[in-house]
């Protein structure tokens, strides 16, 4: 069913939201959303902006726990080990820490690989 996301980590209440946005139904089979469907899908996951509006309001940053999961990536590039071309940064990975700049570096630093591999490889 498409109501849960083929790539382990990501939250159901965030694949819902984003199947929704590509307008496709939570309750059909991948194979009855057809290539439209799919490629509206790709398309809101590739180029969907979302805008943050401010801070937690109970003033409290921390890092993220869950995502995708680390086994899922290659850790060099940032790249997904399932689906070549995706690549993945900061707080969409499952690292887990003490707050205190570690969660600031981790997001510097994944997304540096990450936009090194896809210019050395895509461009």
């Amino acid at each position: 069913m498409i109501s849960s996301s083929p790539i382990e980590g990501i939250p159901s209440r965030l694949w819902t939201y984003l199947l929704s946005k590509a307008l496709i139904r939570s309750d059909l089979r991948w194979g009855e959303a057809g290539s439209k469907g799919i490629n509206r899908l790709v398309e809101t996951l590739i180029n969907d902006n979302y805008t943050i509006t401010g801070k937690n309001r109970f003033k409290a940053e921390f890092v993220t726990a869950g995502g995708v999961a680390l086994s899922e990536i290659n850790l060099s590039t940032m790249e997904s080990k399932k689906f070549s071309g995706l690549f993945f940064a900061g707080e969409a990975l499952d690292i887990d820490a003490v707050t205190g700049g570690f969660n600031l570096q981790a997001a510097w630093s994944t997304g540096f690989a990450a936009a090194k591999a896809i210019a050395d490889n895509f461009f």
